[in-house]
C-alpha cells in the first residue's frame, strides 16, 4: 500500500518574485533605472515574473532580463499579472519600478489596483517593495490611494525629501540610478571636454547660455561636445552643437548597449557635464565628471535629488542668471570633482546596504 507523504514533508512550492521594468527603449537613463530596479530583484526567489508594457525586444536586451523569467508584454497582459500574484505560493515579493509617479488627476484607477496588487502580497505573506522614486503632480484622490499602498509596504524609498514630505511615509534613500557603478575615467588632467544634452521639448537656451558655455569651455581649455542619452533629443544635440562651435555625437543606429557604453565612456573624459537629464547628470556624475543643470527655469527634480546625498548647488536658473553668474557654475575644479566622486559613492554604499536589507526582510517573512 502506498503511504502519502504528510503535508510537513512535502517539498515546498517555488516561491516568486514580481517586477515592474516598463520603459521607453529610447532612453537610457530609464533603462538604467529598470536594470538597477531588476538587480534588486533577482535572487529573490526561485521564480521571476516580469512586466515591461509595451516595450520592443530591444528593451529587453537592454535590462538584461535572465533566462526563464516569465515576462509579460502589453496592457493585454495586466490581468494575466494579477492572476500569477493571486495564485502565487506564500511569501511572495513584489518589486515596483524605480523613477517617477505621475499621481495627477486621471491616475486613481491605476493606483488603485496598485493597492490591490500590494494587498494581496501582504496577504499571502510577502514583502512588498518601492525602490526610490519621486511624486509627479499630486491630486485626490490618487495621492490619498498612494499612500495608503506605501504605508502596506515594507519598503518605501523617496528620492528626494519633497516627495518623502508629500508621501507622509517611507524614508529617503538616493536614486537607485547610483547604484549603477562609479568608474575610475580618465585622471582629471586627462580629461578635455564639456559635453551639453539637453531635453529637446524644451526651448533653445538664449544667445547669453550659449555666450557663457562657450567662454567657460575656452578658459578651461575644454572641447565642446554634444551627446544624446534620449533618442527625442537627438535634433537638438546637432542643434546646439552647431551653435556652440562643437562636436555632436548621434546615436543614429547605434544598439543601445553599445551607445550606452559610448556614453559612459564620453563621461569618463570629461570634467563637466550640462544638462536637463536627471540620469545624463548621474552618470556623468558616477563617471567622476561634474554634473550641472543650467537651464532657463529648471525644475526641483534634480536639486532635491542630488540634495538627497549631500551634493549642493547642481542646478541654476539660467533666465535669473547674468553671464558672469553662469561662467562660475560652469568652472570645473578638481575639488569639486572629487567632491562629487565622494558622495555618488557614497550613495552607492548606502544603496547596496539597502539591498542587503531588502534581501533580509525576504528572508525573514520565509523563515
Amino acid at each position: 500500500m502506498r503511504r502519502r507523504n504528510s503535508p510537513s514533508s512535502r517539498a515546498p512550492r517555488a516561491t516568486r518574485t514580481f517586477v515592474s521594468l516598463t520603459g521607453p527603449a529610447g532612453n537610457i537613463g530609464d533603462a538604467l533605472i529598470r536594470r538597477e530596479t531588476l538587480a534588486w530583484s533577482m535572487g529573490t526567489s526561485d521564480e521571476l515574473v516580469a512586466y515591461t508594457g509595451e516595450a520592443p525586444d530591444v528593451w529587453l536586451r537592454q535590462l538584461g532580463l535572465p533566462s526563464g523569467t516569465v515576462v509579460l508584454r502589453s496592457k493585454s497582459s495586466v490581468p494575466r499579472w494579477l492572476w500569477l500574484l493571486l495564485i502565487a505560493p506564500r511569501h511572495p515579493v513584489l518589486v515596483f519600478e524605480a523613477g517617477e509617479i505621475p499621481l495627477d488627476r486621471g491616475n486613481g484607477l491605476r493606483e488603485l489596483v496598485f493597492l490591490a496588487e500590494t494587498i494581496i502580497v501582504r496577504l499571502k505573506g510577502g514583502v512588498v517593495v518601492r525602490p526610490p522614486r519621486g511624486i509627479r503632480a499630486p491630486s485626490q484622490p490618487a495621492l490619498s490611494i498612494h499612500r495608503l499602498a506605501t504605508r502596506l509596504s515594507q519598503v518605501t524609498l523617496w528620492r528626494d525629501a519633497s516627495t518623502l514630505a508629500t508621501a507622509r511615509t517611507g524614508r529617503l534613500a538616493p536614486d537607485i540610478g547610483f547604484s549603477a557603478g562609479t568608474r575610475d575615467g580618465l585622471a582629471w588632467s586627462e580629461r578635455t571636454e564639456l559635453l551639453v544634452s539637453l531635453r529637446g521639448a524644451r526651448p533653445l537656451p538664449d544667445a547669453q547660455w550659449l555666450s557663457a558655455v562657450r567662454e567657460s569651455a575656452s578658459a578651461a581649455g575644454l572641447r565642446i561636445r554634444t551627446v544624446v542619452q534620449v533618442r527625442e533629443d537627438e535634433d537638438r544635440a546637432r542643434e546646439l552643437a552647431e551653435l556652440l562651435g562643437g562636436e555632436f555625437d548621434a546615436w543614429g543606429d547605434t544598439d543601445p548597449l553599445v551607445h550606452e557604453e559610448h556614453l559612459r565612456e564620453r563621461y569618463d573624459a570629461a570634467q563637466i557635464v550640462v544638462s536637463d537629464r536627471m540620469h545624463v547628470l548621474v552618470l556623468a556624475a558616477l563617471s567622476g565628471a561634474i554634473p550641472v543643470e543650467l537651464v532657463p527655469h529648471p525644475t526641483a527634480k534634480i536639486t532635491n535629488a542630488f540634495a538627497a546625498i549631500g551634493l549642493e548647488g547642481i542646478s541654476m536658473d539660467a533666465t535669473a542668471s547674468d553671464s558672469e553668474r553662469m561662467r562660475e557654475v560652469l568652472i570645473p575644479t578638481p575639488e569639486r570633482a572629487a567632491e562629487v566622486s565622494e558622495r555618488v559613492s557614497a550613495a552607492g554604499a548606502v544603496l547596496a546596504d539597502i539591498q542587503r536589507q531588502i534581501r533580509a526582510a525576504v528572508r525573514r517573512a520565509r523563515a
